[in-house]
This record gives structure tokens, sequence and C-alpha cells, in this order.
């Protein structure tokens, strides 16, 4: 195992934050931490919610990841990994410490951990509900049966509990989607992986809705 500082030992952190509610001297601020590449990226967003969304979770990572790792936050530079997922870049000379963001238009979220393996996800349940047979197409057959049988008012959010469990898990093992969505399975109330091809043991799930209107899934593998 990596060097872990003491301080920052059996670290996790979670923030989350409404970027339509940013005024425009946050927003700038938060443009000022960006790099050059990620400026770029942001100019090139056709909708304005999808600028601001952008900006928001990537000035939110820079913030968190200098309060963990004490570099400034414009400071930071990242490896992309072989499935995509970023890390923090290995010239900083801090293998230890994990990152991951998520958002949508309306709220970004970002997870800062020491050693684990971690993912993070947020959906909008005010999203366009799935279509029919999406769940038996893509999930795994215990979870589809399982969002049958519950109340039809209830399948919508029955659906992004499990797409955002799903979404977290893929995430912090950084492999996507390509292994199949089916070939892992969740249990609800509480949250749990049910079966996976490397087993369960280590995993932790934690799912809430941090406003009204959003649903927000991590997940944690334990080094």
């Amino acid at each position: 195992m990596p060097e872990v500082p003491s301080s920052a030992r059996n670290l996790v952190r979670l923030r989350w934050l409404l970027p339509e509610s940013a005024d425009a001297p946050t927003l700038e601020a938060w443009q000022a931490r960006l790099s050059a590449a990620e400026r770029a990226t942001a100019a090139r967003f056709h909708f304005d919610a999808d600028r601001r969304a952008y900006i928001a979770a990537h000035a939110l990572a820079r913030e968190m990841l200098a309060e963990a790792g004490g570099l400034p936050a414009e400071a930071w530079t990242f490896d992309i990994g072989r499935h995509g997922k970023p890390e923090v870049a290995a010239a900083h000379g801090l293998p230890w410490l994990r990152f991951n963001l998520s958002h949508t238009r309306s709220l970004v979220a970002c997870a800062v951990a020491a050693v684990d393996d971690l993912g993070l996800d947020v959906e909008d349940l005010a999203r366009r509900e799935a279509g029919p047979g999406l769940a038996e197409r893509y999930f795994a057959p215990s979870e589809a049966a399982l969002l049958a049988a519950m109340p039809p008012e209830a399948r919508h959010a029955g659906f992004l509990r499990i797409w955002t469990l799903k979404e977290a898990y893929v995430k912090a093992t950084g492999e996507g989607i390509g292994a199949g969505l089916d070939s892992f399975g969740f249990t609800l109330d509480p949250p749990r992986l049910a079966f996976a091809p490397g087993g369960t043991a280590g995993w932790r799930f934690l799912q809430w809705q941090p406003t009204p209107r959003h649903l927000l899934a991590m997940a944690l593998r334990r080094r």
C-alpha cells in the first residue's frame, strides 16, 4: 500500500452544490481554477446550463483535492486511465489520493478518498422515465424482477436507484460499462452488491437524496 499521511487515513469527503445558484463572480472564480484545456472544453458546450455544470464540477474537484493533497486548486493535473477514468497525475507524487465527480445540469458532486477505490453518480429524478423493457434488456434479471415487483409509481425512482449504483460501481472499478450492466447486480434497502465478477468483498455503497429532486450513489472499495 502507498504511504498515506496520518491526516488522510480513512479520508472520505463528499460535497455537492447547485450550479444554478452561483452568481457571476462565483462562476468566474470557479472558471479561474480550471486548466486551459478544461476552459476550452467548457467553451464548447452549446447550452449555458451544461457549461455551468461542467465548470462547477471541475472547480469543486480541484478545491477538494487542494484541501486533501495540499497543492493549490489550479495546480492539479490528471492522468487518464485505461478506460478513460481521470486520476491524480503521477507527477504529483500522491498515489494514495483518489477522487471522482459526477454532474447533471442542476447538481454537481465530488468525492475524495485516501487509497480506497471510489465511484460517484448523481441523477435528476425529474429526468424522462426509462422506456418499457429497458431494465429487462440491460439490468441483471434479479434487478429487473425487483423493479417489476414495485408499484408502478415507484419504478422510475427504483430504476434510477439501481442505475446510479451501477454507474458508481463501474466508475470505482475504472472499467466502464463495457463488461455489461447485467454482469453484476444490486439489492436495495440497504443498497448492496449482490454479485459481481470479482466478488463482493470490501465494497460499501451509500445512497441518498441530497435534495428532493436528486439522487446520489457512492461506491467505495476498501484496499
